[in-house]
């Protein structure tokens, strides 16, 4: 439930995932890229990385900083998208299945999932902090747990895109989508910015 409360959010990943869902990339390979990666950051986050980082101020300090700058650079990438005077509007259904994405689109996929801050915050550092409170085949359980949220989400995502395709032939629903997603970003930024301790001496 906590890894679900945590990864079932319209983050950067998330966003993504759905866009090049609905441009007809590989549903598999998407799936299969975010979900393993989550596998990757919280089984280094239930090792004791969380715990260490969590425990650290000034690293505390500098996730929290560059994850609300990242989320903000997106917002704003996704205003400029929705705004754009041109634009690719391809779904899937108006373009022969990809079955084998773009080494852009994997590129992309393996930064939104490893090398962004936010992408450590709630798997390494939330997951991994409170797996700190677990011992022996609890703390593996609960590992476990958050793991298969990942994977049903991100299933959910690219399933969930593919059914809602033929309403993205418009260019409307295109630009309705990054509205949403830079509200999405933004709200995130500000919950980050006032949920943390920043008094904590």
């Amino acid at each position: 439930m906590l890894g679900a409360g945590l990864l079932v959010a319209l983050g950067p990943k998330d966003t993504f995932v759905i866009k090049n869902s609905l441009q007809g990339y590989s549903a598999i390979t998407l799936v299969a890229i975010c979900a393993l990666s989550d596998v990757l950051l919280i089984t280094l986050g239930v090792a004791g990385l969380g715990l260490l980082v969590a425990s650290t101020r000034w690293a505390m300090v500098s996730a929290m900083v560059f994850s609300i700058g990242y989320l903000l650079y997106f917002s704003f990438q996704a205003l400029r998208s929705a705004f754009a005077s041109s634009a690719s509007f391809a779904v899937a259904g108006t373009l022969p299945e990809k079955t084998k994405p773009a080494f852009g689109v994997v590129r992309m996929a393996l930064f939104h999932s490893l090398l962004t801050p936010y992408a450590w915050l709630d798997t390494v550092l939330v997951i991994g902090s409170v797996s700190a409170t677990k011992e022996g085949e609890a703390k593996i359980a609960f590992a476990a747990g958050a793991m298969l949220a990942s994977f049903i989400w991100f299933i959910f995502l690219t399933a969930g895109a593919r059914l809602a395709a033929p309403l993205f032939r418009a260019r409307r629903a295109w630009q309705v989508l990054d509205l949403v997603v830079a509200v999405s970003m933004m709200a995130l930024a500000a919950k980050l910015l006032s949920d943390y301790p920043w008094q904590i001496p």
